[in-house]
């Protein structure tokens, strides 16, 4: 590691061990009670793949930190919807498998929707499934880069996989999609994303098969020949899923993960009802782009955000060392449009200006999507520090 992103990581272990960060996540989280809240695990592997990527990016642990943390409660609030499918006509919890969990971005929050004891966690990197065994109290299973090899001692209501199927080759794609499918409990569901072709790159070209794999990923940690960036279509997943299991039923939502990757769901039981998922919600998203604090106290802000349910948002919500401000979106934002394919994002934009007591040198800043059904994404939650200041 870098020293550069090594005074980043420890940047953003400051910033996520500061008080404010914590109320600014949980003021995200549908439905928490004040035991939940202190039950909150915040702790983050410093080997974490995806803190480090976003580190790398941003230059900055306020948008890195809440990058990771804005992924981590979308995937939440899709992992709940589909868990919701799983319901044991008893009340109790589902067996879950949390597969390719890396160091827990979402096990932090399933733990506080379960008994961690009905939780499962499994990964290739043995230190991730340590970290996530010791700091959420789940039970760790060490995954193998042959499928054959991964044999837990039981099966599961619900598979959850997020961003693994993304990153297989061919081969390994077909095979972990057999594997997993015979570890479902004879009514289990197995959740996965893939990153659907409409995502290539330009100049990339999709081969025939609908499926096409390139040896690189933000995992520099893993062998590129098991471990990369793959791409794709919906007649290509369901094809490999007819092969691994015949006729189940399947439903794909797409960019249903992060607004990017889609999510297939599979009922294990040919006869299993997936009709749920009918109204099944992304939630809302966005970013601030700019956030500038000048040397005349003047705070000025620029981003985007939108419900990918339902287009415009309600209402941006703003917190400035505690005190709570406000705006709309509205502003034209032709790139956000294009991005996502979305004629409804074309006025996404919003932009925010207060004036502070000149000389202000840091602020607390936090900025929320919220919609007018009551859904909230965390946009940014950390410090802005003037220009020119240490």
């Amino acid at each position: 590691m870098t020293t550069d992103l090594s005074m980043l990581l420890a940047r953003s272990v400051a910033v996520r061990n500061d008080p404010r960060w914590r109320a600014a996540v949980l003021r995200n989280v549908p439905g928490i009670d004040a035991m939940d809240a202190a039950r909150l695990r915040l702790d983050i592997h410093p080997g974490d793949q995806m803190l480090l990527h976003s580190l790398a990016h941003h230059r900055d642990a306020g948008a890195a930190l809440s990058q990771y943390a804005a992924v981590s409660l979308q995937q939440y609030a899709a992992a709940r919807q589909v868990l919701a499918l799983c319901a044991r006509a008893n009340g109790a919890p589902p067996a879950l498998l949390d597969f390719a969990c890396g160091y827990g971005r979402l096990l932090r929050w399933l733990t506080l929707a379960q008994s961690p004891q009905t939780i499962w966690a499994a990964d290739i990197q043995a230190d991730a499934v340590a970290f996530v065994a010791d700091t959420f109290g789940v039970h760790g299973l060490l995954s193998f880069a042959d499928p054959a090899r991964f044999a837990p001692p039981r099966q599961f209501d619900c598979i959850w996989v997020a961003s693994l199927f993304s990153h297989l080759p061919e081969s390994l794609f077909r095979a972990w999609l057999q594997r997993l499918l015979a570890l479902l409990t004879p009514t289990g569901v197995l959740c996965l994303s893939v990153r659907d072709t409409a995502l290539l790159p330009a100049g990339l070209e999709l081969p025939a098969s609908g499926f096409l794999y390139a040896t690189h990923s933000e995992n520099a940690d893993l062998d590129p020949a098991i471990y990369g960036t793959a791409y794709a279509n919906e007649l290509f997943v369901r094809a490999a899923l007819r092969e691994a299991a015949g006729g189940l039923p399947c439903v794909r939502l797409p960019r249903a993960l992060a607004q990017e990757q889609d999510l297939y769901v599979v009922g294990r039981d040919p006869g299993q009802q997936l009709a749920g998922l009918a109204e099944f919600r992304r939630g809302p998203w966005g970013w601030v782009d700019r956030r500038d604090l000048d040397a005349h106290g003047r705070l000025s802000l620029q981003g985007w955000a939108a419900s990918f349910d339902d287009g415009a948002i309600a209402r941006i919500e703003i917190l400035v060392d505690g005190q709570q401000h406000g705006c709309g979106s509205g502003q034209a934002r032709s790139d956000v449009r294009d991005a996502f394919d979305d004629a409804r994002f074309a006025d996404a934009g919003f932009g925010f200006q207060l004036q502070l007591s000149a000389g202000t040198r840091e602020v607390w800043l936090e900025v929320h999507a919220c919609t007018a059904r009551g859904e909230r994404a965390l946009l940014f939650a950390g410090p802005v520090v003037a220009q020119g200041a240490a």
